[in-house]
């Protein structure tokens, strides 16, 4: 039996061993993501990065830097897009805030304790450099709340961030909405981590080197 450092690790193997049994081409076609070729390596770009898949060893690198091993959640948030979306996926074009989000709900008080909140209180006083931060991911602006934008998760997922700056009489907040049929293309709980992953990108271009203050810590809720 193989060892492992962590559960982490574990997990990844695990994924791995299911991703080379995907059939990819119908996935891609399924999804709508383009780059698809019968040989090499298949790209997927992930909140602007390039990305690549080994189809003969389900591993996953970044197509910039090879060596790099992409962090535990983007691995997962690419594995879960092409085994839990479903044979075909559509977007609505109406968006959703995440308590609203099929069977997500149970996840809303967690999802805003851990992650959005502490968001907020990050770029709390700070409206500028958040917005520099989202011109610096290519983020589209967008007119709703102090800070809007919308960004494409993966090339067939757009997700929107906003986020309104706090006074003296209330405290600054955000909030983060999804297009109703988002399950159509992931798990209802991999939704968490893909919207995290995005508030985590936008703090990190804001501050480069220092760790966003969120929770993105895996406790075995998701599915493999």
């Amino acid at each position: 039996m193989a060892e492992y450092q962590d559960n982490y690790e574990k997990v990844r193997e695990d994924w791995k061993k299911k991703a080379v049994t995907w059939d990819y081409k119908e996935r891609y076609h399924a999804l709508g993501l383009t780059g698809y070729s019968e040989h090499g390596k298949l790209p997927v770009t992930y909140y602007g990065k390039k990305y690549e898949i080994d189809r003969e060893t389900g591993s996953i690198t970044d197509a910039v830097n090879p060596d790099q091993v992409p962090d535990f959640f983007t691995l997962m948030d690419i594995y879960h897009l092409f085994y839990y979306s479903k044979e075909k996926p559509v977007l609505s074009g109406h968006w959703v805030a995440f308590q609203d989000v099929p069977r997500a709900s149970v996840f809303t008080k967690a999802f805003f304790e851990q992650t959005v909140n502490p968001f907020a209180r990050v770029f709390s006083g700070r409206l500028h450099e958040l917005l520099g931060a989202g011109e610096k991911l290519g983020f589209e602006r967008i007119r709703y709340s102090d800070a809007g934008f919308q960004a494409m998760a993966f090339s067939c997922l757009p997700i929107r961030f906003l986020f309104w700056d706090g006074d003296e009489e209330f405290p600054a907040k955000a909030n983060v909405l999804f297009d109703a049929n988002i399950t159509d293309f992931m798990h209802e709980e991999t939704v968490v981590m893909v919207a995290s992953d995005g508030l985590k990108r936008l703090t990190e271009a804001a501050d480069p080197g220092k760790e966003a203050p969120m929770n993105r810590s895996y406790r075995g809720w998701v599915k493999n």
